[in-house]
């Protein structure tokens, strides 16, 4: 009984499922580098391990592998669906192609992140460090974000109509 809902899955129910848990898990990474959390705080930090930067790194990589996977998903599906269905799988590519940007442009702010820890570390870097570039980076990220939301828009009005039809149907 428990697999009687699987079998009734349109292709856009996988597709759209698959889209949150991808989205689910670099939102994580978003909070873990740029939410403000108590450990982060002195005395705290010296305590609780700071954000784990390499892993954000290979969880970006992840996340950019498994875009691709849905986007071969989502060009298998375009075979087999319905006509309600194409509007939403229409707009899913272009919106994994924004996440795909977008989970880059993280890697690349958690990566300038590491190297710095690795720097203080070997006391290479001085008091005044220059951050035009993490600047840029950021910049680069929240340009990266707003298209991922413009994206997303297209991808909920595609999936809100995939959800009325699926209700009159």
């Amino acid at each position: 009984m428990a697999n009687e809902p699987e079998k009734t899955k349109i292709p856009s129910q996988i597709i759209f499922e698959n889209l949150k848990e991808l989205l689910r898990a670099k939102n994580t990474a978003h909070e873990s580098m740029f939410k403000f959390h108590w450990k982060k705080m002195w005395p705290f930090s010296l305590i609780w391990p700071q954000v784990d930067y390499e892993r954000i790194v290979r969880l970006m990589s992840e996340i950019r592998k498994n875009a691709i996977i849905q986007k071969n998903l989502v060009l298998q599906a375009k075979n087999v669906t319905k006509e309600f269905e194409k509007e939403f799988l229409d707009a899913v590519p272009a919106y994994l192609d924004a996440l795909d940007v977008s989970c880059q442009k993280l890697s690349a702010a958690a990566q300038w992140k590491q190297d710095m820890l690795l720097k203080r570390i070997h006391k290479d870097v001085k008091f005044r460090r220059d951050v035009s570039e993490y600047n840029r980076i950021l910049k680069e990220y929240e340009e990266a974000q707003g298209n991922l939301v413009r994206a997303g828009a297209f991808v909920q009005v595609g999936w809100g109509k995939v959800v009325q039809a699926k209700s009159n149907v």
